[in-house]
């Protein structure tokens, strides 16, 4: 039959099957590099990291509250003066309150640390991955930029407390780990204890629970025992009642007849 088909139209069926097998390896081809659902949602385009905002914003907000109320003229550059020098805005500022204001910024570069901590955690092992071609460059840079962008606020709070205690710069950053391992600390050690006053508190409804089921148990015993012995009990009180009802019939069938005497 083949042999029976004009040249051209052998051309042209031949030339349409390999356009369909072409088209059905570039949809196969399309499939195969398509990211599944999954993988789209388990590996991220960005890496996600925020500095701590309301920390900074409430250190800023109180430093420009005390700026404003006992430096006013150091505000929106009318006068200038420098930050570290005895003629500083801050010298202004009462102790009580300018102590608060470095507990603010205490509390600012704590988050800060928290932050360094979790881009550095996650570094090492997405490098290998980026070097694998498993996440994207995009994914990478947005890590590195994240990085970069807490280093700079670290450094951010110590300049801040050079201009709240000039020697403070030097000594802040070790305080601030500290301070941010205590916490991490305390939370460790009160996730514990909530885990165990639950862990506790299960054992205690486990063991109310044994009790009652124990209390239940013994008292189906304590009835189960009663049943059987009322049975046995009436057992007995048949086998007495057999026994005392075959006795009189035996002493009836014993018993002599009387006879006349004969003269």
């Amino acid at each position: 039959l083949v042999a029976m088909m004009p040249p051209v139209l052998l051309v042209f069926a031949f030339l349409v099957a390999v356009l369909v097998v072409g088209a059905v390896m570039a949809y196969l081809t399309w499939r195969g590099s398509k990211a599944s659902p999954f993988f789209q949602e388990a590996v991220r385009d960005r890496y996600d990291l925020s500095l701590p905002e309301a920390e900074v914003d409430a250190f800023y907000d109180l430093k420009d509250k005390l700026r404003q109320q006992y430096a006013p003229e150091t505000v929106n550059g009318e006068q200038e003066e420098e930050a570290d020098g005895e003629d500083g805005w801050i010298n202004k500022v009462p102790g009580e309150e300018r102590t608060e204001l470095q507990r603010a910024l205490m509390r600012r570069l704590v988050g800060c640390i928290d932050k360094l901590d979790q881009v550095q955690k996650d570094k090492p092992g997405n490098w290998k991955l980026w070097r694998a071609k498993l996440v994207s460059e995009r994914f990478w840079s947005s890590l590195c930029e994240a990085e970069q962008l807490v280093s700079q606020e670290v450094d951010s709070c110590i300049a801040e407390a050079g201009e709240l205690q000039p020697e403070w710069k030097d000594h802040i950053f070790a305080q601030a780990v500290h301070c941010w391992r205590t916490q991490k600390q305390q939370a460790k050690e009160k996730k514990e204890h909530k885990k165990a006053v639950v862990h506790e508190k299960k054992q205690k409804e486990k063991e109310v629970k044994r009790k009652v089921v124990e209390k239940k148990l013994e008292e189906e015993d304590k009835q189960r025992q009663e049943r059987l012995a009322e049975k046995m009990m009436e057992k007995l009180l048949r086998e007495e009642e057999a026994q005392s009802a075959k006795a009189k019939g035996k002493s009836r069938d014993a018993a002599p007849k009387s006879k006349g005497k004969k003269k």
